[in-house]
């Protein structure tokens, strides 16, 4: 069967799900399968045999070439770690480790990506967030059991830049490779950032606020207050918008709690009845402040500004409620991180570094760059052109 093949997995132990208590729930490896993210607590027992149609790489995305949202970039860090690597294999009983701010399905697509890199290196990648009510203090106890579980090599969303300081030194000096995505831990011991620039996706959506609202008031809706990633959003648009005749009046926080966000939103529109607009800028907020602007009969009046491009928020947009997006590639906070502890296991944290320079940026060079995705009505199919030839839904 031409660019197809079969893979066998018995008795696979999936789960995705977060560490509800100090003991802590095994941590369970991601393989080739790509099962979708579940947001509670619960372990499936597979046993099945899976098609595979061959994917990514070049090749599988030859017909794309074209396509401004394909991440050629991306791609050639990707292989320039296939090359230094080719022939070497990681310590023996190697595991790698991802761990998000929360379980949301914008996480979808990076279990894709982790599921993806595991199947493509043969070594197992733990893909986990927390649940619990206080997520952050379940994210430093998952942290700490992948260092005392001995993980190769972890990589993390930070809710808080500086709580895990310690929990990473100590895998540090334990030899354990670290890195951060999606949200950075400023001043730690992690030893490079994987993600987009946060305060220029800011600016981005500023930029795109300006050329679709142009002056007025408008609403920023946010989950965590202590997230680097957040601050740098917020920084950027405040930074582009003075001077203009738009402003950011208020940021409302919802601390990862959806219903909290949506109560945000029509609490919003109730204090500034002339409000021109949002900028959201976690996954779920945008569909937050559509639901809203939905129920208050104002679609199109108040306009949106969506961080990333959740299937709701998709949906919105088609509908004219949401009429920008702004993108991370959240499939690679799964796969690139996941060739890059890989490089890290073989060839050192230092000699990683040194292979990804040309991808680097940032003050001495602490990220490696992602990339942003500004997605407009009339740039809507090429996005899921894109999205749709690596075989994920979105991010």
């Amino acid at each position: 069967m031409n660019g197809k093949r079969f893979f066998k997995y018995v008795a696979l132990l999936v789960s995705l799900s977060a560490i509800v208590s100090a003991c802590g729930t095994p941590a369970v490896p991601v393989t080739g399968a790509t099962p979708q993210v579940i947001e509670k607590t619960v372990e499936v027992q597979v046993t099945t045999v899976v098609e595979v149609t061959t994917t990514p790489g070049a090749s599988s995305e030859a017909s794309t070439d074209e396509n401004p949202y394909r991440p050629t970039e991306l791609l050639d860090a990707v292989q320039a770690i296939k090359d230094a690597t080719a022939g070497q294999s990681p310590p023996d009983g190697a595991k790698y480790a991802i761990l998000t701010n929360n379980l949301s399905p914008f996480w979808t697509a990076a279990q894709q990506g982790a599921s993806r890199a595991s199947a493509e290196l043969g070594v197992p990648i733990t893909f986990q967030g927390p649940t619990a009510a206080d997520l952050l203090s379940q994210q430093l106890t998952m942290l700490e059991t992948f260092v005392n579980d001995d993980y190769t090599a972890i990589t993390f969303s930070a809710i808080d830049r500086q709580a895990a300081g310690s929990i990473v030194q100590q895998a540090v000096d334990e030899g354990i490779a670290v890195f951060c995505m999606d949200s950075d831990a400023t001043g730690t011991a992690r030893a490079m950032y994987i993600g987009m620039s946060d305060y220029d996706a800011g600016v981005a959506a500023a930029e795109a606020a300006l050329e679709i609202i142009g002056e007025g008031q408008v609403v920023g809706l946010v989950g965590f207050a202590t997230a680097q990633n957040a601050q740098d959003r917020i920084a950027g648009v405040n930074d582009t918008l003075e001077g203009t005749a738009l402003e950011m009046v208020e940021v409302l926080y919802d601390d990862v709690k959806p219903e909290v966000a949506l109560s945000n939103a029509q609490t919003a529109i109730q204090k500034y009845p002339n409000l021109a607009g949002f900028i959201t800028f976690y996954s779920y907020d945008g569909p937050a402040a559509g639901q809203a602007v939905k129920q208050a009969g104002r679609e199109g009046e108040i306009k949106i500004v969506a961080f990333d491009a959740e299937p709701e928020t998709q949906r919105l947009m088609q509908e004219g409620v949401v009429q920008v997006m702004i993108g991370q590639r959240v499939f690679h906070y799964g796969y690139l991180s996941g060739y890059v502890m890989h490089a890290a296991s073989i060839l050192g944290v230092e000699e990683t570094l040194a292979l990804l320079e040309p991808w680097r940026d940032g003050e001495n060079n602490f990220r490696l760059n992602t990339g942003i995705d500004v997605i407009r009505a009339d740039t809507f199919d090429l996005y899921k052109e894109y999205l749709n030839s690596i075989g994920i839904p979105s991010q």
